[in-house]
């Protein structure tokens, strides 16, 4: 699954390094009107296939949230309370 997600993030950042679909506009570089369709229909394309992954990366990242979340809890509760307040005004600094 990372291994997956990692790709297509190298395949969208050299994509969009080279061709930068989301900002080409057919005046730009005057594609002809069927170009210009054959554009519309690559941009379309690239969301369908990329959003279901930026959704798993969006949950994945949600999951990994609250996976520290209860580590920190866990961690805090180790802690007794003058340590508690040492690491409160360290990360006050």
């Amino acid at each position: 699954m990372k291994k997956i997600i990692y790709t297509t993030i190298a395949l969208l950042i050299s994509f969009n390094v080279y061709a930068n679909p989301q900002n080409i506009k057919a005046d730009d570089i005057v594609l002809t009107e069927e170009q210009n369709k054959k554009l519309i229909e690559l941009k379309e394309n690239l969301k369908k296939e990329i959003s279901p992954i930026w959704e798993e990366i969006q949950a994945s990242k949600l999951r990994i949230n609250e996976i520290e979340k209860k580590y920190f809890e866990l961690f805090w509760e180790m802690l007794t309370e003058e340590q508690k307040a040492k690491y409160q005004r360290h990360i006050k600094q």
